[in-house]
């Protein structure tokens, strides 16, 4: 074999290399373009007058807090700046009396859950679907 049919055969490493840093890049892109940033995350919980006995949240799998007693009166507010955008969002509100709550969970300045129910209420959505709204 010559020195010029060395030199033309594809070298697979090279090729390899290519790829891989191609899928860095495209990977680079979807974590930017699908937010991958700190997020800023408000849970809020309003009511018709009506008691509230507590208010749990949090993301994915870990509880971010639970208010009890007079820190769960409503109206009632947490933010906070989120960078894991794994699991679901949650919020769960329960009131003893049985009047109209209202839970929403706010993403980067916009609703992207509400739900309002007597007795209590859960706003519940995929930290995905949220940034998708």
């Amino acid at each position: 074999m010559n020195d010029i049919e060395t030199a033309r055969r594809p070298r697979p490493a090279l090729w390899i290399a290519v790829a891989v840093v191609l899928l860095i890049v495209a990977a680079g892109g979807y974590i930017v373009l699908r937010g991958g940033g700190p997020h800023q995350v408000t849970f809020e919980v309003t009511s018709s007058g009506e008691k509230i006995s507590s208010i749990t949240y949090g993301a994915g799998p870990g509880q971010l807090g639970k208010d009890v007693g007079a820190a769960a009166a409503a109206p009632w507010s947490k933010s906070y700046e989120l960078t894991d955008t794994s699991g679901k969002l949650w919020l769960h509100v329960l009131s003893p009396a049985g009047g109209a709550i209202t839970c929403t969970i706010w993403v980067d300045a916009k609703v992207v859950v509400e739900a309002t129910t007597l007795s209590g209420a859960t706003c519940e959505i995929p930290f995905d679907d949220a940034l998708d709204s």
